[in-house]
This record gives structure tokens, C-alpha cells and sequence, in this order.
């Protein structure tokens, strides 16, 4: 189950969702994911930039392709502008004529803004309209219109198709419509709450959890009974609250107190001994202080690779028995999903 976020959000969205995956005994064995982007009004960094939707499509690509390459059979969860995310990928999967769709077994959309979003249109377009991201969050945007006539036609309306598509409007979202978000897909619904609130379950019997239980169980169903389990896979992700802002700052500390973390030859080293997809976020300031709250966040959010015990580990190779390092490594290695449930 890989959950992908919109516009202006983050994975943190997903954790009342996750929180109830979590203990639903009949969904124990599904192995739960967030898929992060980069989004926001602007990049402060001058070498970095809000990356567009074709290239966030392909980023979930490779994040399928290769986090997750030990999983036959998933499925997308998304909201607001995460479907449009979901659904540019799967049109460049089709284009390419690759196998990679057979996998997909649900592809499941809360408030996708597939006729876009009218809310604040003229001032968005006046000091966003270089914006890629928001650019396609306009209504009758033609990249997303293309997408979704590729979905469509090629999966939705296909009588082969392996994948299940689903969409849910919010019936009081004024940010996406009811119409906008249901556009013209055939299994389409409407749940309570706004935009925000609807992947917001707070029970288990919360209308937006209901529909996305029973349709992932229906997804277990169909597939076929498999062999043992592998016996080594990628952690879960876990519905852990974040560290408190009083935690991180103090981590930052930590890690500052570290010889040579000042010098950015020095955290390119350590760097380098982290999994790739978490080096691929990393953010570079010139400011170390500045640039460890940011690594301190990414190590958080893709914990489900357990970087910090990868980034305790190469401070301790790099100053073995320093002192900063005793209370580091743990507060580092706290940052990780734990390894079994």
C-alpha cells in the first residue's frame, strides 16, 4: 500500500490512515509505504527547484521499481493532487509499454482535482504562474487531461486492465469540487468532511477508511495464495508521531557537536553511506544549522529505510569513540521504523 500526498503537503497527511491500518487485524500483513515529494511556493535553495509533475510521476516510478520491487501485487492511495501524480505515472508506464502496471491492483483517489481547481485562481495565477506544479492544478489543464484520457481508456474502461480504479469527492471540498474530483470516472463517490478531513479517518467506521478497507480487501482476495513471505524486506512504515520540535532541535545539537559536521566535505561523507533514495532528498545549505533541521526531517520521513542507523554509523567510522557520538547514535537511531511490527 503506497500512499502519495498533494500540494503543499507531506506524508504526515496519512498517519490516521496508517494508524488504522495498523491495528486491523485483518489488513496485518500489508506492508504500508508513503511515497514524499517536493512540494511547496517556492524553493529557497537557488540550486534546487519545485520539481514538475512529470518528474515527480517518474521519481514514483523508480520508488516502485525499486523500493518495492520485492511486492506482486499493490496498491496507490491518494489525495488532492497525489492522483494526478498516480495517474501521470500510469500514463507513462502505458506509453512505454512496459509490464510495470500488472502489479498495480487498486488505484484508490480522495479529492483529485481531475477538472482542477477554481479556489483562488486569479491571485494564483498572478504570483504563482511560474509555478509547475500549480500550473496543472488549473482547470482544464491539457498534460492532466491527456492523463486522464490514457487512464480511462486504457485502464479503467479496458477489459483486461488488472487495476481497480476508485475516486471520492469531499461533499463540503470547495478546494476540488465534488465534480471536479469525479469527473467522469465511472466508480465514483462522494464521502463526508472537506478536503482536508476526508483522509482524515478518526475510527474505523469513518466513511473514507470504509470505503478504503473494503477495497483493499478485495484486492487480497484476488490475488492468489503465494508461497512463504521473503524472509528480509524493507521495514513498514510506522504511524509514529514525528519528533517534537524540542526533539529535532535537540538533535541538531547532537549533531552539530559532531567534529567536522560544520564542513560540507565532511557531510557529503557521511552522506554517501545512506540509501540512495535518501540522499536524493537530502538538502544542502550553507548554513550547517540550517541544513541539519532538513536532514533531520528527511531521516524522519524515510524512516521505513532506517537511515539513521546508516548516518550513526558513518559518524562513528568517520570519528570513532568521540563522546557527541554517545547519546547520537540513539537519538539517530530513533528516527527508524522499528524492524518488526
Amino acid at each position: 500500500m503506497v500512499f502519495v500526498h498533494g500540494f503543499l503537503s507531506s506524508t504526515e497527511v496519512w498517519s490516521q490512515f496508517c494508524d488504522l491500518v495498523w491495528h486491523d487485524e485483518e489488513l496485518a500483513d500489508v506492508e504500508l509505504r508513503t511515497f514524499g515529494y517536493a512540494t511547496a511556493l517556492f524553493s529557497a535553495n537557488p540550486l534546487r527547484q519545485v520539481p514538475a509533475l512529470d518528474d515527480v510521476a517518474d521519481s514514483l516510478r523508480t520508488f516502485l521499481a525499486h523500493d518495492l520491487t520485492h511486492c506482486s501485487r499493490l496498491a496507490l492511495v491518494s489525495h488532492s493532487q497525489g492522483g494526478l501524480v498516480v495517474q501521470r505515472a500510469l500514463a507513462r508506464m502505458l506509453a512505454e509499454e512496459r509490464d510495470e502496471l500488472s502489479r498495480i491492483g487498486l488505484v484508490l483517489m480522495y479529492a483529485c482535482p481531475h477538472a482542477g481547481s477554481d479556489l483562488g485562481l486569479t491571485p494564483r495565477r498572478l504570483f504563482m504562474r511560474n509555478h509547475p506544479q500549480e500550473r496543472e492544478l488549473r482547470p482544464l489543464n491539457a498534460a492532466v487531461l491527456d492523463a486522464q484520457r490514457v487512464v480511462l481508456h486504457r485502464i479503467v474502461h479496458a477489459p483486461d486492465s488488472p487495476t481497480r480504479v476508485l475516486v471520492y469527492a469531499g461533499e463540503s471540498d470547495r478546494v476540488v469540487t465534488p465534480a471536479s474530483a469525479r469527473s467522469v470516472f465511472p466508480d465514483a463517490g462522494v464521502l463526508p468532511g472537506d478536503h482536508f478531513s476526508i483522509v482524515r479517518p478518526d475510527s474505523p467506521a469513518h466513511r473514507s477508511f470504509v470505503v478504503f478497507r473494503q477495497a483493499l480487501l478485495a484486492m487480497l482476495a484476488s490475488i492468489p495464495a503465494a508461497g512463504p513471505a521473503p524472509t528480509s524486506v524493507p521495514a513498514p512504515c510506522r504511524p509514529d508521531a514525528p519528533p517534537t520540535p524540542q526533539e529535532y532541535g535537540d538533535l541538531v545539537d547532537l549533531l552539530l557537536a559532531v567534529p567536522g559536521m560544520a564542513d560540507p566535505t565532511f557531510r557529503s561523507q557521511v552522506y554517501a553511506q545512506l540509501p540512495a533514495a535518501v540522499q536524493a532528498q537530502l538538502p544542502r545549505h550553507s548554513t550547517a544549522r540550517l541544513e541539519m533541521v532538513g536532514v533531520a526531517t528527511t531521516l524522519f520521513a524515510y524512516r521505513h529505510l532506517r537511515p539513521g542507523r546508516a548516518f550513526g554509523a558513518a559518524l562513528a567510522a568517520l570519528v570513532p569513540g568521540h563522546p557527541a557520538l554517545e547519546d547520537l547514535a540513539g537519538r539517530l537511531a530513533a528516527l527508524d521504523a522499528p524492524a518488526d511490527r
